[in-house]
């Protein structure tokens, strides 16, 4: 199976999905992570806080962590990743050259403008794909006034150590967002994911569309 998950920045996909790819990657599926901005920012002040070149090696090196090595990276604006036409069509070239089965990306309730455009515009360009999926947004941009709503779970028993190695790479956010109590955070809301399912972590995603398989080795 071929997963195309897609980012606005470096750290959305550990952050949300990061357990999901590791466990489909020991389970010999093929992912490619697509990110669509370097992913350096400034505060309110306008100072930088990350730079591009240190986001981008933090990041590949997270990803590669999960054990993904099909990274593109692409060169929109961090903060304001429309939903416009250039993004759709960015997105939808790699689709067409890539040819995903299943698709991951953002909620498109999400709180962060660039996190929501991003989803926007993936959802247009995975117009004529079968199984879509949003992954949980996570603080400082999760807080809409249209709720995330669970129905799909992975169990993650056996990534959430990768998952959470992978976060630690970008030591740059992990100052940012409070060190170990970033960690919990996450580690946190994957225990209750978890709980959610008799498991012990999982991560939780919602379903735009899902096209079922018999195939034999198909749970479904």
């Amino acid at each position: 199976m071929k997963i195309l998950v897609v980012g606005a920045h470096l750290d959305d996909i550990e952050l949300a999905c990061g357990g999901t790819l590791a466990k489909a990657i020991r389970n010999n599926h093929q992912v490619k992570a697509l990110i669509m901005s370097k992913s350096g920012y400034t505060n309110k002040e306008g100072k930088v806080q990350r730079s591009d070149d240190v986001a981008v090696k933090e990041g590949v090196e997270a990803l590669k962590t999960l054990g993904i090595e099909d990274i593109e990276i692409l060169d929109f604006e961090t903060k304001d990743i429309p939903f416009r036409s250039d993004v759709v069509n960015a997105i939808d070239v790699v689709m067409a050259d890539y040819d995903p089965d299943v698709i991951f990306t953002h909620h498109p309730f999400d709180t962060h403008q660039a996190h929501e455009g991003v989803a926007k515009a993936t959802i247009a360009a995975a117009r004529r794909k079968n199984t879509v999926f949003f992954f949980e947004p996570i603080q400082p941009s999760g807080r809409s006034y249209v709720a995330f709503k669970p129905d799909m779970y992975v169990g993650i028993d056996e990534t959430i150590d990768v998952k959470i190695a992978s976060l630690k790479k970008h030591k740059s956010e992990y100052k940012k967002f409070g060190g170990e109590d970033w960690i919990k955070g996450v580690k946190c809301r994957c225990g209750f994911r978890g709980y959610e399912i008799g498991k012990k972590y999982a991560e939780a995603f919602e379903i735009l569309r899902l096209e079922l398989n018999f195939a034999e080795d198909s749970k479904l």
